[in-house]
């Protein structure tokens, strides 16, 4: 039901304690849920926006950003019973370096949003904004591993299939219809496939999750024999069961594994100085709109003093074809 969500764009982990005040406050008052005898699924989604930050400010490194996700689960955990909370580990923004070649307005919308992750002036740059997602998927993991919300009746899971997700490619190109017109947010069907790959790894036992998403991926359902959205406890006997879609899954993330790492060094080697060429060419561009809208405007002045010089001529004309000032004269 929208009126759960309390999410914002722009939003970063410095809000996420207001908004779980606020969806707390939210269902407490609602008509439409048994507070205290339902059980209720709240999705997490939250670090892109740190890490767009984290270059140039360090309010946003890992353990920071950590911190405050802490504090909102444990105030969900304080003050609402009976709740299954997906923490999805946060969106990789490196994969923002696959947009370079979109177009203009892709640029400059990375420029404005996200210009940390789209534009690493250096190769150190580059490496260190690759470390500092894996510090932040560290982070979720680590937090949830150490059993602080393995409760009957409160659990936390993560859910993990952005950490190797890259942007769809039509005709080796990124296929933006997945996406927004700032070129960051997905569109309407981005959405839908994002929304799809959560509940396939709602339905996947921990330790066999897939960790990407993909574009014609089915939609996966609970089995007869295990009919509920996994846990860490529930997983404990599924994850030694040899079924097939499970070792198809763990085979997928360790080849996805092997090629992120690679994929991760060409990003940092050809990402040098790739935000200073983006630059230059944006500042050609800004320049060359400026020359052409002080031309616009100059003509535009000529036209104006040549119109008043006419009109004058034509009111108020002497024998040697000077203008005489005339105060009732306005243009």
């Amino acid at each position: 039901m929208s009126r759960f969500s309390v999410a914002n764009p722009g939003d970063t982990s410095a809000d996420i304690v207001g908004q779980a005040e606020l969806i707390v406050q939210r269902m407490k008052i609602s008509d439409k849920i048994d507070f205290n005898n339902d059980w209720k699924v709240i999705t997490i989604f939250i670090g892109g926006n740190d890490l767009c930050r984290v270059c140039t400010n360090l309010e946003y490194e890992p353990e920071n950003y950590i911190s405050k996700v802490k504090d909102a689960i444990d105030y969900i955990h304080a003050n609402v019973p009976r709740v299954f909370i997906n923490l999805l580990e946060p969106v990789n923004v490196t994969m923002l370096y696959n947009f370079k070649f979109t177009g203009l307005m892709c640029g400059i919308a990375h420029i404005v949003a996200c210009n940390c992750a789209a534009n690493p002036w250096t190769k150190a740059a580059a490496q260190r904004m690759v470390e500092r997602v894996e510090g932040y998927v560290h982070e979720v993991n680590a937090l949830v591993d150490s059993g602080r919300y393995e409760k009957d009746d409160f659990t936390v899971v993560v859910q993990p299939f952005f950490r190797y997700t890259v942007p769809p490619h039509t005709n080796n190109k990124v296929d933006m219809s997945y996406f927004a017109p700032d070129c960051f947010h997905f569109s309407l069907k981005g959405q839908t496939d994002a929304a799809l790959a959560l509940w396939n790894n709602m339905v996947e036992p921990v330790g066999k999750k897939r960790l990407n998403w993909y574009e014609g991926e089915k939609l996966e359902c609970p089995t007869k024999s295990r009919p509920y959205l996994y846990t860490k406890k529930n997983s404990v006997a599924s994850f030694y069961e040899n079924d097939d879609f499970s070792a198809k899954n763990l085979a997928e993330n360790r080849l996805l594994a092997k090629s992120a790492g690679s994929n991760d060094q060409k990003k940092a080697v050809t990402s040098s100085g790739g935000g200073v060429l983006l630059m230059v060419a944006l500042a050609s561009v800004a320049v060359l709109a400026l020359v052409i809208l002080g031309s616009v405007l100059y003509k535009r002045h000529q036209n104006k003093v040549n119109c008043s010089s006419r009109q004058r001529l034509l009111l108020n004309p002497d024998r040697s074809g000077d203008v005489r000032y005339n105060g009732n004269f306005q243009h």
